[in-house]
């Protein structure tokens, strides 16, 4: 009996490992568009993130993500590259006291995914830190499994600078201000490690 017993416990071992295997999954950023949107007295402006990575460990099952365990997310804060060229480029890395603090990071500390009419929204709470400023903060996005099994999260966050002591950049001698609020735009494709 002792024997049999040991076997079932092997055998349901052995059949479970796959499903646990699926459970959770190491992904890592394949591709990204990261854009950050604001405004001025005299013009709209955006930056690009250029360089972004993070690691993920996200539950799919059935094409459909049902977990995110916990990830991070980081860009490199030099490699803003703003739409009005190189005098921004160096406003930004001003602002952000990049030099100091090259990195801006999310770093997740829980979320939930519901369902509604077939869109998949993730809600993920954790800690964003900007120019060495850390805040706790919730970003929802969109989430769908690709037909070739990456990830796509897509979304939008609106910020405002000072809550990360930035001072709003300005130009010309003050004569152009921007304003507090920025606006995150993101689309990010995983694939698995």
């Amino acid at each position: 009996m002792k024997r049999i017993t040991q076997n079932l416990i092997i055998l349901l071992i052995g059949m479970t490992m796959p499903f646990m295997a699926l459970a959770q999954q190491q992904y890592q950023l394949k591709s990204h568009s990261l854009v950050i949107s604001g405004t001025s007295n005299l013009h709209d402006w955006t930056a690009n993130a250029e360089k972004v990575n993070g690691t993920f460990k996200i539950a799919v099952d059935n094409n459909k993500v049902t977990g995110i365990n916990a990830f991070e997310l980081k860009v490199d804060a030099t490699s803003l590259k703003g739409s009005k060229g190189n005098i921004m480029n160096s406003k930004i890395v001003d602002a952000l006291n990049a030099k100091k603090h090259p990195n801006i990071t999310f770093k997740s500390t829980g979320g939930n995914i519901t369902e509604k009419s077939g869109v998949y929204k993730v809600l993920s709470s954790g800690v964003l830190t900007i120019a060495g400023k850390s805040q706790n903060i919730s970003i929802e996005a969109q989430s769908k499994v690709l037909p070739n099994g990456d990830i796509e999260f897509t979304g939008t966050k609106k910020l405002k600078m000072t809550d990360y002591n930035i001072d709003p950049p300005t130009a010309m001698l003050g004569t152009m201000t921007t304003g507090d609020e920025i606006t995150l735009t993101f689309k990010v494709v995983l694939k698995t490690v």
